[in-house]
Formats: structure tokens, C-alpha cells, sequence
């Protein structure tokens, strides 16, 4: 991919919402892949991995926003001179594809700083379960170079996750129909009727 077609990717980058560990709940864990749900993006399920230097990658989805949001998040808690809101120019490349430009935003989840890009591609997701492996780099500097193994699988359980919880949602959200439609409703009288009691 060009760097023309990273803009429509990134383009648009907004802040996934922080959130703290404890208020995630736990769906499945797939090939050393943690695949949660987070309360604070509407209920959206994400993937996160550590690796052996602390760096931690999430990828997820956001419905706090006026469409769904795919994002990505590296954090490193020796990461402590990232500033919360501030922009930062790095380039992200998945194995040997063109660089990605992106302007990403220092944020904190859990008291970790992440450093966390969007977009609206809902594709992105499957793009990136077929990649081996992804480096970030920060003024020159390499800050991230992370193995992608297992991705594939955690990103199809991450899908299955979100389907179910959509579906739970729906199902809250949908009135049931009484079993007898001759049933009077509780408490709702005819006002043209003197005679209902």
C-alpha cells in the first residue's frame, strides 16, 4: 500500500477512550492473544498481546464515535514521556509494505501510555490478521517490532465476540410481544369507556 492510500486509512485519526484492565471482561484467549470486551468504546471487543518487552498491541473496535471505529494501540509502560492528547508522527509498516504514515495520539489505558491510531475501515481488521509482523517508528527511531503470529485467529474470534455481543444487545433492546394480544394492559383505561374498571 501507497502512501496516498495510507492517508484514507489514518486519515481522520481519533483517540480510542482509555480504559482501565479492570472494567474489561474477558471473552476468550486464542493463541497467546487476550480477546476482551470494553465497556468504555460501546461495548466493543478487542485483541491485546504482550510482548517479551512490555510492549502491549490491542486492535479493536470503538462505537463511541458517529461510526464504528477499527483502532490500534502499542503501549510500553517505560513509555512515561508520552504526553496524553499530544500528536505524534510515526511510521507503521506492516512485513514488507509500504510505510504507513500516521499522526497517532498519546493516551492512557490503565495507566499505560499508548500511542493509538483509527480509522473507519472495518477491513482494517482483517488486513491486519494476515500480516507476520509490524514495526513502528518514531524520528527515525525504531520504537516497536512485533510479531503478528496468531493474529489471524484472535482477529476471526474478536469478529465472533462482537457478532455476540450485537446480538445480545439487540435482543435486550427489542420489545417482546405479550402472549395473549387480547391481554388489557395494566394500568391503561379508555378514556371514552366510564364504565372500565
Amino acid at each position: 500500500m501507497h502512501e496516498g492510500a495510507s492517508a484514507l486509512i489514518f486519515g481522520g485519526l481519533l483517540l480510542a477512550a482509555p480504559v482501565c484492565a479492570a472494567q474489561t471482561i474477558p471473552w476468550k484467549d486464542v493463541n497467546g492473544w487476550s480477546v476482551l470486551i470494553d465497556p468504555s468504546t460501546g461495548n466493543g471487543c478487542f485483541i491485546s498481546t504482550m510482548y517479551e518487552d512490555g510492549t502491549i498491541l490491542r486492535l479493536g473496535f470503538n462505537f463511541f464515535q458517529s461510526q464504528t471505529k477499527i483502532y490500534l494501540a502499542l503501549g510500553n509502560s517505560d513509555w512515561k514521556s508520552l504526553e496524553v492528547g499530544k500528536d505524534y508522527p510515526v511510521q507503521i509498516q506492516f512485513d514488507r509494505n509500504p510505510v504507513w504514515h500516521a499522526t497517532v495520539q498519546g493516551i492512557d489505558f490503565g495507566g499505560i501510555n499508548f500511542l493509538s491510531v483509527s480509522t473507519t475501515d472495518t477491513n482494517f481488521a482483517e488486513e491486519f490478521s494476515r500480516k507476520l509482523g509490524m514495526r513502528a517508528t518514531f524520528n527515525g527511531r525504531e520504537v516497536a517490532a512485533l510479531g503478528l503470529k496468531g493474529s489471524a485467529r484472535a482477529v476471526t474470534e474478536m469478529i465472533t465476540c462482537q457478532e455476540s455481543v450485537n446480538a445480545a444487545a439487540s435482543a435486550r433492546s427489542t420489545p417482546q410481544s405479550p402472549k395473549d394480544p387480547f391481554e388489557a394492559v395494566p394500568d391503561k383505561k379508555n378514556a371514552n369507556d366510564p364504565f372500565e374498571l
